[in-house]
């Protein structure tokens, strides 16, 4: 399965990517961006720096970003340690982009996604379910609103996050933020 999920991720990126990279219609138009992203539930908090792209159409402003964005993470996890990580994730934010956007996203952490977790490969720990989660890969979905200022963009947005690893859970899942964009 795992595999599988890897396959298709690539595929969807690289599909993107064309797409992307052929802005041959006159009615479209495609942005970059820089920006600093931080959100937060209680004393729980990601905070990254990232690069993206949107693409939409002139007429309606409607269209889609590509985010990509590396990260630090500290969550209390549901034995009560806080659990620090460094993400690298992947989202695609699909709406209506203007001076005042509404979206609706979803994205993957990357590392997980493409990188097998060698920590494991030869690990004893885990000879109950006691003790061992799924570990699947944190991903999340969201939503939000921005306004936008010539370059300057803030966006504000709620996301519901799967956040676990082999041997904890994230005690949180709901998590509110701030991005703050610079676009060229």
């Amino acid at each position: 399965m795992n595999r599988i999920f890897k396959t298709f991720l690539l595929a969807t990126c690289s599909i993107f990517s064309v797409i992307q990279s052929v802005d041959s219609k006159a009615d479209s138009a495609t942005d970059g961006r820089v920006f600093y992203s931080y959100e937060s539930n209680g004393a729980d908090f990601i905070s990254a720096v990232g690069i993206g792209t949107l693409q939409k159409d002139l007429h309606s402003n409607l269209g889609f970003q590509l985010n990509t964005s590396i990260g630090y993470a500290e969550v209390l996890a549901e034995d009560g340690y806080l659990e620090e990580y460094a993400t690298w994730e992947a989202s695609v934010r699909l709406g209506y982009f203007s001076n005042i956007s509404l979206f609706v996203e979803f994205g993957v952490d990357l590392g997980e996604a493409l990188l097998d977790d060698y920590r494991y490969d030869h690990d004893d720990y885990c000879h109950s379910d006691e003790y061992c989660y799924e570990d699947d890969v944190d991903a999340f979905v969201g939503a939000g609103a921005g306004l936008r200022a010539g370059p300057l963009q803030i966006d504000a947005f709620v996301r519901a996050r799967e956040i676990d690893s082999r041997y904890w859970e994230a005690e949180s899942e709901l998590f509110s933020g701030v991005q703050v964009s610079l676009n060229f």
